[in-house]
């Protein structure tokens, strides 16, 4: 496939459906390694009106302009894979996933394509992630110099959150629970021209769950309706 630039930022001629468009390759990694251990059960398996939570966020991730989706396993490997089946992902196990989020992020990071030019890491227990909040990542990220593309809501940083590969060798150095949250604070002030907010509309968009409270709260907005991205 042809490869060209737009802008000095990420960018490749793909075409969807009939028209040319500048869409940068995006490698999606679904986090799905977690022991949900304050929840006391595991909450990407937790089905409101029959859709596990993990099935709900693969489904945005596959619905949007990301190239691929990789979901990194850890707990309970079998079930989630079982969440999924039938959906066009592919599957890296961590079995260090008691070790924190960072050994999850590092398989994923292990099976990306090569040609990525975007990492887009989505959490497995979001199930209001959509595919129209993705798409706005992805969109403020084509042709930009960003290294990080974050979702806000009054002040306050969500997820997924898209990276660019120039963080790549710096995020094979993290470790144990650390998580990215450390780069993503250095650049936010160190390079702040570099780091790109995209405001929500909704803070249902950044609802986990961790709780049984967590849980009831998600099961009265699903009725309410999901939230816009």
């Amino acid at each position: 496939m042809y490869q060209t630039r737009f802008n000095g930022g990420p960018g490749t001629l793909r075409t969807l459906g009939n028209i040319m468009t500048m869409t940068p390759m995006i490698s999606a990694i679904l986090l799905a390694a977690g022991m949900s251990t304050r929840l006391g059960r595991n909450k990407l398996l937790l089905a409101p009106r029959g859709v596990p939570v993990v099935r709900r966020v693969a489904l945005a991730l596959l619905k949007s302009r990301v190239e691929e989706v990789i979901v990194v396993t850890g707990h309970e490997a079998e079930e989630v894979r079982a969440a999924l089946e039938g959906l066009e992902v592919r599957f890296v196990h961590n079995p260090r996933y008691e070790d924190g989020q960072s050994m999850s992020l590092l398989a994923g990071l292990a099976e990306a394509s090569q040609e990525a030019e975007g990492y887009l890491f989505a959490l497995g227990d979001q199930p209001f992630t959509t595919p129209r909040l993705i798409d706005r990542l992805i969109g403020a990220y084509r042709g930009s110099t960003a290294l990080v593309v974050a979702p806000f809501y009054k002040g306050r940083r969500g997820n997924p959150v898209l990276l660019s590969p120039e963080l790549r060798e710096e995020l094979l150095t993290l470790g144990d629970d650390e998580g990215a949250r450390s780069i993503l604070h250095r650049i936010q002030v160190v390079s702040p021209e570099r780091f790109m907010s995209v405001e929500v509309e909704s803070e249902a968009l950044f609802w986990d769950i961790d709780t049984e409270e967590d849980y009831e709260k998600l099961l009265s907005r699903i009725e309410d309706g999901l939230a816009s991205g």
